[in-house]
């Protein structure tokens, strides 16, 4: 929901570089969050946070793009104080007729070729925040969080592969992912998207996902997804299973979803998430957010600003 604030193209005089092209993006929130964190009750809270996102991007002579993207972020809220802003979501990505090659805090393959099932979004997220949700990321940021994925894509298939390395260099929990995906427009109007995932963690164990999304194009949505988590420790497996729904009419939307992970040992954890929004216009969006499960509970109204 970013928009760009600006944008400025630079020709550069340098041999093999013909233009460059750099845009800067800005949103902010404002509202209250609250809840009931395992009995502690937590009081209301302002909350206000902003965000600028910085990518560049450029084109070599022989027609290869390459570029990079930045976030700079400040969260204060639920009795946080004031402080400096921190750099978030970074990465450098080059891309041609090969497919693109991205390194960086992204996604893993696996993450990236499945949907989740929150469509709606609230300022503090509750709606994903829950005890039952599953956001797909798999072993995503274990290590150093530096992930190097390969993306092609060829008609209506997607494919991924990425890498994840050992944060102290010692090589044996290197993260591997591969992930497709298959999007479709029916003749009726309705899309469909399919993906499946599959990532693994040295000496930790492997998942296998996938997901089903649809779009019926007059404001309704909905997506299921599962995920089984093979565990190299005993009594560590899980099998989860999600499904969400959405509808936008007007300026609302509304959503909802809700999770279950069966585990192996011990009891059943599940979860569910709420969130509605009202349009507006001019890039402010009122957001409201609530999100339940395993005695945890947490809510959030407030205002999205995109500029």
């Amino acid at each position: 929901m970013k928009k760009v604030l600006f944008a400025t193209t630079a020709l550069v005089a340098s041999a093999g570089i013909a233009a460059a092209e750099i845009e800067f993006g800005l949103s902010a929130e404002m509202g209250i969050t609250g809840g009931d964190f395992y009995g502690a009750n937590d009081e209301a809270q302002f909350h206000n946070d902003f965000t600028i996102s910085v990518d560049g991007s450029g084109e070599t002579d022989g027609g290869m793009t390459f570029g990079f993207h930045v976030e700079i972020e400040e969260s204060n809220g639920g009795g946080a104080t004031n402080g400096s802003a921190s750099y978030d979501n970074e990465s450098v990505f080059i891309s041609g007729a090969f497919g693109t090659l991205t390194l960086g805090e992204i996604d893993g393959a696996y993450d990236r070729r499945l949907k989740e099932v929150a469509f709606v979004g609230s300022i503090a997220d509750d709606e994903t925040i829950h005890t039952g949700f599953n956001g797909n990321s798999g072993f995503d940021g274990v290590e150093d969080n530096q992930i190097l994925r390969y993306d092609y894509s060829f008609g209506d298939f997607g494919f991924s592969v990425s890498m994840e390395q050992d944060d102290n260099g010692a090589g044996d929990d290197d993260i591997y992912a591969v992930g497709v995906s298959y999007d479709f427009a029916m003749a009726s109007g309705i899309e469909i998207g399919f993906g499946l995932g599959y990532t693994s963690k040295d000496n930790n164990g492997e998942i296998i996902g996938a997901s089903l999304y649809a779009d019926t194009g007059n404001g309704f949505e909905a997506g299921l997804n599962a995920s089984s988590y093979d565990s190299d420790f005993a009594g560590a497996d899980w099998t989860h299973y999600a499904i969400g729904m959405a509808y936008t009419w007007d300026a609302f939307s509304i959503g909802a979803n809700y999770g279950k992970y069966d585990l192996d040992s011990g009891s059943d954890v599940d979860g569910f998430g709420l969130a509605a929004n009202y349009d507006l216009g001019g890039g402010a969006v009122v957001q409201f957010g609530y999100g339940d499960g395993e005695d945890r509970e947490s809510y959030s109204l407030g205002i999205a600003m995109s500029f």
